[in-house]
Order: structure tokens, then sequence, then C-alpha cells
């Protein structure tokens, strides 16, 4: 028996410790689609990542222990104020919940890259540093002894005891370190969020969610899909709406209706190399019809694919700026279309006209049935027909469609909302 893990016996007893790390990758051998070998490819990086950090490590040391030493010291001025809390953010994409979190709190990241730290930097943010755990992820990997994983909750025990956040708002609690902060928090008493990051998907198992104290997911729909699938139960649940405020365009008349048509990428082929001929070729016919009915098109890969690959196989396609926001895309094209793409959805709200094309031999959720895209279609020929009266139409008017609200909530303000959330929790927490 190890002495410091010792007290977490009755939250996850030391056999079932790796199992509770770990089983994101178990669950997803399960998944009879998925043939490419992810926990492989997360060791690797992990090894990547481990370099990275042994190279640059006494570079920004220095400055890490500053922006450590100063979330963990307490802000006088918050401290005469009631109800303000330490926050701590492990970011992903939600930057503007964490600045407005800021102004009423005393917020702080949970570093794991270089970007994180530009942006507590620069945002003048505290901050603690986790990249240094991935050594004991990588060691039980390769010695499966558990003596690294100990060390693992330890190590992120001790960090935690000098931050003293009261909150930790995570963006998924599936990989082995997110895991290991939560059971750190659950010891420590502090209270773990996790906000949705990505479609869900009625088809797919819910992975993320389990261990945070509470979730805050985009809309209804997705409260009862957790709940259907018995992933939580609804007083864990808060609906936070959709974490970003999006920007509904203003079409720019065209008279010779040469629309501008992007096909939204997904990385299917990640978890599955056979579904890469699918995009493919379903990449070229697109481009042909567009060519066709004269309509510009532009593929927009999505940030973990493999672009250059993409490229040698498709010569003949352009593709869009590698620097070019999605907000900047929704500007400058007419139409979207994707398999299964968050994306897509937020073309929907940006009032554009967005096609979910389901030619992936996969299920998934029907868009247009839940109210999130202007229209769902099965096939490439189905596509055309269906680009060909675009073509023919005079105005895209016809072909939009606003979002459901229940599918995804938009009438909130994402950082007031998120402050109003954090309000609840404390008012539950007080009886």
């Amino acid at each position: 028996m190890n002495n410091t893990y010792s007290d977490y016996e009755k939250i996850i007893p030391s056999e079932k410790l790796p199992q509770f790390l770990f089983d994101f990758f178990d669950r997803f051998k399960e998944v009879t689609w998925v043939k490419n070998n992810e926990e492989k490819l997360f060791y690797q990086s992990l090894q990547f990542n481990i370099d990275k950090y042994s190279k640059n490590k006494f570079l920004v040391r220095f400055l890490d222990k500053i922006f450590s030493k100063l979330y963990s010291k307490k802000n006088l001025f918050l401290s005469f104020q009631k109800n303000k809390k330490k926050i701590l953010f492990r970011p992903f994409k939600y930057y503007n919940i964490i600045l407005g979190a800021k102004k009423y709190h005393q917020v702080g990241l949970i570093n794991h890259g270089n970007w994180d730290r530009f942006f507590a930097v620069k945002n003048f943010m505290g901050y603690i540093v986790t990249s240094d755990l991935d050594q004991y992820v990588l060691g039980y990997f390769k010695k499966k002894d558990i003596k690294y994983l100990y060390r693992l909750i330890e190590e992120v025990e001790n960090k935690l005891r000098i931050a003293k956040p009261d909150y930790i708002v995570l963006w998924s609690d599936v990989l082995p370190i997110e895991r290991a902060i939560v059971l750190a928090s659950k010891k420590l008493g502090i209270i773990t969020l996790e906000i949705q990051h990505g479609i869900d998907d009625s088809f797919w198992p819910i992975e993320s969610g389990k261990f945070v104290d509470y979730v805050l997911v985009w809309g209804k729909y997705f409260t009862d899909l957790y709940q259907k699938q018995n992933v939580r139960k609804s007083e864990d649940i808060y609906v936070l709406g959709y974490p970003y405020l999006i920007e509904k365009n203003q079409d720019i008349e065209k008279k010779d209706k040469n629309y501008i048509v992007y096909y939204l990428g997904t990385n299917l082929e990640f978890y599955n190399e056979e579904f890469l001929n699918v995009k493919l070729e379903t990449i070229k016919k697109i481009n042909e019809i567009c060519n066709k009915l004269g309509m510009k098109f532009f593929y927009r890969s999505h940030p973990g694919e493999n672009r250059e690959l993409l490229e040698r196989n498709l010569i003949d396609i352009a593709f869009t700026d590698k620097k070019e926001g999605l907000q900047e895309a929704f500007k400058k094209a007419d139409i979207f279309i994707s398999f299964q793409s968050t994306s897509l959805v937020e073309a929907t709200m940006s009032s554009k006209v967005s096609l979910q094309l389901m030619n992936y031999p996969l299920k998934s959720d029907n868009f247009e049935t839940l109210g999130a895209c202007s229209k769902s279609l099965q096939t490439i020929e189905e596509l055309e027909d269906y680009l060909s009266k675009i073509a023919r139409a005079q105005t895209l008017d016809a072909f939009k469609t606003k979002l459901n609200n229940d599918y995804i909530e938009t009438r909130y303000n994402p950082i007031e909302r998120f402050l109003e959330i954090i309000k609840e929790i404390e008012k539950r927490h007080k009886k």
C-alpha cells in the first residue's frame, strides 16, 4: 500500500486506479468501426511532449515559477469581496469565458502547452503547469508499474494544494491527467466542472463528463442525451448554451450567383484509415459538381488532419488559407457542407446554408431533423441535385434555417450564463 494514496482508497481503490485512469482507450477498442490504435498514437504524442518540454524547460521554468506564484498568491482585492472565487481553467477553446470570469473572480490556467502559457502571460494571469506529468503516464505505459500512477496523483495533489482553487473547469475528463486532477480534487474538496467541447451523437457513447462534479452542456438535447445514456443525472447538468457568441453575417449580393462552397473536414481517418478514401472521393466529387454549377469550391481542413497528405492527394483542389479563422470563413463563403461537424452547426448559427452529407458508412444524428442544419443528404447524387436547386434560385434565403434552441441554446450570453452557474453551485454547496 502506498502511504500517499491511502487517503484515496475510499474514492477509487488502488487496484482499480489503472482502469479509472485509462479506461477511455479500453472503451474505444470495443467500438467496431475504430480500427487504428489510438492508444499507441496517444503515447507517441506523450513522448513528443516530454522531449519538447525537456528541451525548453530551463527557458520557461523561471517564467512558470513567477506565474504559478501569481495565481497561488491570494488576490487582496478579491479577498474583500463576497463570493469571489479562485477558478482554474484547463483551456481548450472557451477563452472568452476565461477572460469574462477574470473580471469577477481570480482566474488562472492549468497550462499544458506554449499557447496556454502565451495566453496567460499576455493577460497577466497566473497558471500551474502539468507538462511535467506526462512522464508518469508514459512511465506506467512502458513498465506497468503502479508506482508511476501513485506519483502522478501525488504530484497533481501537490500542485492543487499550492494553487488552492475553489473550482476547476475542464474541457474533458477522459484522459489520465484530467482524471488525476478530478481524483485529487475530490479529496481536496475542489469543485470540478466540464464544459461540453464538441457535438455528442446519440449513436455514439458519451465518454466525457462522467467523473467531474458538474457538466455544462450546450442545450436541452444534450441534457436529455446524458441522462438517456446513464452518464449523468439531471441535477449534475447545467445548460450553459453555446460557449461562444456567433455573429450573424449579412450576405453580400452576388449578381452572378458565383457562390463559394466550403467542405468542412473531419478527422475520422484518425480512428479508421479506411475513411481516408471516402474523404478523398467526396472532396473530388463535390469539386466536380461545383465546377459544373459555376460555384467556387474550397476544402477547409480540420485542425487534427494531415493537411500535407491531403494536399498531395488532392492536387486539383483549392484549400482554404491555414490562417483563416472560422468567423472569417463564415464571412467569405455562402454554403457549408460536412458529414458531422460543430463548425457546420456554427454555419447554421451564422445564417449560412448548411448541408449535412451523410455518406460515411457510419450511423449519425440527422442534423436537419434536429434543426441544426439546412438540409441532410444521404448521397453525393442527392447533394448535386440540391446544389442545382440552389444555383437556379434567385436568393439563398429559402435554403437557410434557424437553429433549434432546444438542440443548442443560443439565447444566453455564455459569459453571463457561466457566472450564473457558479452562483447557483455556490448556493447548493452552502445548504
